[in-house]
């Protein structure tokens, strides 16, 4: 069943957006910046952006089904537009953030937010899953997580919601606080502070203290949840604003305290301090890292009253977008797609789960370039290639100048066979040899950043 778009009185919203209007229509149900997206009666918004100009498509927006369209005040239509139905502001993005602002403060939903490094998606859509057993949920759709994302998933969220999901995402310093001003979060998760995006931000700790951020925007009768394990942790506790609920893999006395059963099934018993009460719960998602994210998700869904068996039952339910250890069967090999996105910490979690997966053949890691790490990227690399030397696969095929010059260096350095390391400097060449190398029974990672767009090696094994 699809969810119900919010219906917003047309001339409320302009007021929100303090904005000129014209010729409004009463209401305008649903809002977008895509053509592609419409629904009937929705506001279109015209952005402008670096290689597009949304006020080029008011009119095809207007003619495919939108009810009115928010442009900003200098734009100037043609003659045949003096009618249409329009709402004019100084800054259309600017204009978006504040309607999604003044949407939130009038839902009665207790907001969530959600953000990390790595992980950040995959949290929240257990997040989701676990807090739908207390009301009904609104979340992100997919990892529309920055200043357009954000207020476009806010904007979505129903009226009737008990629990907004919302991830914020950032890579360049100062934009967590523009994310946090829109979404006023009760309840603030981290799920890990590693390496991504380092290139915009120098250090870690910077990069936490730019996560922190949402932390600090907590009212005082809010929350935050924080794994003890978290890199920056006193760092991160430091900057919330609200009392910080801990989780933890290793230590007992943690607020909520987790034993990995099954690390292949994601199988994990929770145990709550205040209580002494046990929980299983089972996400299907293997690896250290997913237990202690679903173990910070639950335990944020319990601090905020959702009883612990019915979330163990919804999670049974959890479905991820593609590409996050999504498991293919393409012609007798198996295919582990974790291509969605990489840094040094996930890649390295990824590795370490995929060396522990069932394999009746060889495994096979395809790795791609990780971008945005900037001067620091040939010593992560490294790392990351004494990590592959440790776990040893039958087979490494390093996809990227990084991956070529700096990982599979120094993979052989630290011990890793050269006979099993296969270069390659684009995805097209590698997506060939891995085809023509990987047989029946076979196990294939495939794990790079976005940019790499290293599924496509999963497209040319399914030819």
């Amino acid at each position: 069943m699809e969810k119900q778009l919010p219906v917003f009185e047309a001339r409320t919203f302009a007021a929100w957006v303090s904005g000129n209007a014209q010729a409004l229509p009463a209401t305008v149900c649903g809002v977008t910046q895509d053509t592609r997206k419409l629904t009937p009666g929705c506001l279109y918004v015209a952005l402008r952006g670096d290689r597009f100009d949304g006020h080029d498509f008011v009119g095809q927006a207007l003619r495919g089904g939108a009810a009115a369209a928010l442009v900003d005040r200098a734009w100037q239509p043609s003659e045949d537009a003096a009618g249409w139905p329009l709402i004019r502001v100084a800054d259309t993005r600017q204009a978006l953030r504040d309607a999604a602002r003044a949407w939130r403060q009038e839902s009665r939903a207790c907001i969530v937010g959600l953000t990390g490094s790595s992980g950040k998606t995959t949290t929240k859509e257990m997040a989701a899953a676990l807090f739908a057993a207390g009301g009904a949920v609104c979340a992100t759709q997919g990892n529309l997580n920055n200043d357009i994302g954000l207020p476009l998933s806010l904007l979505a969220m129903p009226q009737d919601t008990a629990f907004g999901i919302f991830e914020t995402g950032t890579n360049h310093p100062g934009e967590m606080a523009l994310l946090a001003d829109v979404l006023r979060p009760k309840i603030a998760l981290v799920s890990s502070i590693g390496h991504a995006h380092i290139e915009h931000f120098g250090s870690v700790e910077a990069i936490a203290r730019e996560k922190g951020t949402l932390l600090a925007a907590l009212p005082h009768d809010g929350f935050a949840v924080l794994c003890r394990e978290t890199t920056c942790f006193d760092l991160l506790a430091a900057q919330s604003n609200a009392p910080v609920v801990t989780t933890s893999l290793v230590a007992s006395d943690a607020d909520y305290s987790g034993d990995v059963l099954d690390v292949l099934c994601g199988s994990l018993r929770v145990t709550e301090r205040a209580t002494g009460e046990q929980t299983t719960l089972r996400s299907g998602l293997p690896g250290v890292h997913n237990a202690s994210n679903v173990l910070l998700a639950f335990a944020a869904a319990r601090t905020a009253g959702v009883p612990a068996q019915a979330a163990a039952q919804a999670l049974l339910r959890l479905s991820l977008p593609g590409m996050r250890w999504e498991v293919v069967p393409c012609n007798g090999v198996t295919v582990v797609n974790d291509a969605y996105n990489a840094n040094p910490d996930s890649m390295t979690a990824v590795l370490s789960t995929f060396a522990k997966l069932p394999c009746a053949g060889r495994r096979i890691a395809v790795l791609g370039d990780m971008l945005e790490l900037g001067e620091h990227a040939e010593a992560l690399d490294r790392e990351v290639g004494r990590r592959v030397a440790e776990l040893s696969p039958d087979a490494l095929f390093a996809v990227g100048k990084d991956m070529v010059n700096y990982l599979a260096d120094e993979a052989v350095k630290a011990g890793y066979p050269a006979a099993n390391v296969f270069c390659f400097s684009s995805v097209e060449s590698a997506a060939a040899a891995v085809k023509a190398f990987a047989k029946a029974d076979d196990c294939v990672l495939l794990k790079a950043s976005r940019g790499m767009r290293l599924e496509r090696v999963l497209n040319e094994l399914r030819v």
